[in-house]
């Protein structure tokens, strides 16, 4: 009861003070009516919830949703029949290649000049990688998703576990810097019913890892977290597909090798199957969602209560160094449709969420929206809701650096076909079917295929103006 207090509390005041900032430098609308569109679910609610606000610089916003899976659809329908339906657009960045190339979003650095979102407050990585293309600001953040390692901070820190570790490595059992030391990590955890864990018989097989493999779950993500690490691409500027490379092999090979080290259920996995292999015991680390953090200090969901550690990717030494890249699959972003019959009062709206409100909606379980401003991360004692704060630092500390090292969805037309044909290969190689080489290959000639049938000039264009983004966070030379 004493938590539900804090968190109201908390969350109350957070809306205090946001809303006295928007009257205090606030815009007025003369009585304009906008039309959002948002993927269903409780990531909306914000528009709910700000209507009074909206209200007061004279804006009125009709909310339109659709089921996650129908999202493309029916942007796309609605782009090409250019109706201006939709003002304000909550959207997928793996998208904005297509959307902004294609010319049906509408740039905004010239509202930017005279409604302040505050750029510099947001994580370079998201923002340069997300939020613009070709140079031009396109949308402004909604949520900072980004796969970081959790692991159980119990057991890494039981000191038989660390004694029998160090006996058997000859080195400090610690959260895995590496990907070699994930692979070491999860056979040294993986234990049978009947064995011992952290002073205690189980009375159920443990496992080291799991990581996410169901098809359209972006699975592909798991796979790209070593292989972007290790300096891969999607394609060279050519649109030549790098995926088959050694990089990718390697990456692809890894995640084969750990599979015994995995519940044997994991070829299965999505979201909610990953998510609960942790927090109810079940694993000693994963890769996941900014959420998973805080499920996992939730009593009503999670057996590992104060328990769950929160770090950076695995990475690759190179040349001395730790070179890392954190996947940042899914996410949301606000843009704002060229054909737009209100576009200023539509990206003054997205301006208030993407900032004035947005660490109230990033710290409350009432969304399942995640940080992504630097005044987010430095707020510990708002997301005081799902832990101790000193907890809360180190949560936020590693979502901070992950978003500084992201590492894009691919996002051009035929996305969803390019990474549907990755992950069908992908599985083809956890089950053995065919060796990595041979799998990533067969993708390589697929995702030709689609190219081609997009046609090649179209998408070498768009994949460039990406890149120019790709250059300022250090992915290319």
């Amino acid at each position: 009861m004493r938590k539900v207090y804090l968190f109201i509390l908390v969350t109350s005041l957070l809306l205090v003070f946001s809303c006295s900032m928007l009257v205090q430098g606030q815009a007025k609308f003369n009585d304009v009516t906008i039309t959002a569109f948002c993927d269903a679910g409780h990531n909306a609610r914000p528009f709910e919830w700000y209507a009074d606000e909206f209200a007061k610089a004279g804006i009125k916003v009709n909310v339109v949703t659709a089921p996650f899976a129908n999202v493309y659809e029916k942007l796309k329908s609605e782009f090409i029949a250019g109706t201006g339906a939709y003002d304000l657009i909550v959207l997928f960045p793996m998208y904005l290649g297509e959307f902004a190339g294609m010319g049906y979003l509408k740039p905004l650095d010239e509202y930017a000049k005279k409604y302040d979102p505050r750029l510099d407050d947001i994580a370079e990585g998201f923002l340069k990688l997300y939020d613009y293309y070709g140079g031009k600001l396109y949308t402004l953040p909604y949520d900072g998703d980004v796969l970081s390692l959790y692991f159980r901070k119990d057991l890494f820190n039981d000191e038989t576990e660390k004694s029998n570790f160090k006996k058997m490595y000859n080195k400090e059992l610690a959260s895995p810097e590496t990907w070699d030391e994930v692979l070491d990590v999860a056979k040294f955890f993986t234990r049978k019913s009947g064995e011992t864990l952290a002073g205690k018989v189980l009375d159920s097989d443990f496992y080291g890892f799991a990581f996410l493999a169901q098809r359209g779950g972006f699975a592909y993500a798991w796979w790209l977290a070593e292989f972007a690490s290790r300096g891969g691409k999607y394609f060279d500027k050519d649109m030549n597909p790098m995926i088959n490379t050694e990089e990718g092999v390697i990456a692809l090979q890894r995640l084969v090798d750990i599979l015994p080290y995995c519940p044997p259920d994991v070829l299965s996995y999505g979201y909610d199957e990953l998510t609960n292999a942790l927090i109810l015991g079940r694993t000693a680390m994963c890769l996941q969602w900014p959420c998973n953090w805080k499920k996992g200090n939730d009593p009503a969901q999670s057996k590992i209560v104060g328990n769950l550690g929160v770090t950076h990717v695995p990475g690759v030494m190179k040349d001395g160094k730790l070179t890392y890249r954190a996947p940042m699959p899914c996410g949301r972003t606000l843009a704002v449709a060229k054909d737009s019959k209100n576009p200023e009062a539509a990206y003054y709206v997205a301006k208030l969420l993407s900032d004035d409100f947005s660490l109230a909606d990033v710290s409350t379980p009432e969304t399942g929206l995640d940080p992504f401003r630097k005044s987010h991360f430095n707020n510990p004692a708002a997301f005081s809701a799902f832990g101790p704060e000193k907890e809360a630092k180190e949560y936020l500390a590693a979502i901070a650096n992950n978003l500084t090292y992201g590492f894009p969805d691919l996002s051009l037309p035929g996305t969803a076909q390019y990474l549907d044909v990755l992950e069908v290969y992908l599985g083809k190689a956890y089950t053995k079917e065919l060796s990595p080489k041979e799998a990533l290959d067969a993708t390589a000639k697929e995702w030709n295929s689609i190219t081609n049938s997009l046609g090649k000039a179209n998408q070498i264009k768009i994949y460039n103006e990406l890149l120019v983004g790709w250059k300022e966070v250090g992915l290319i030379d």
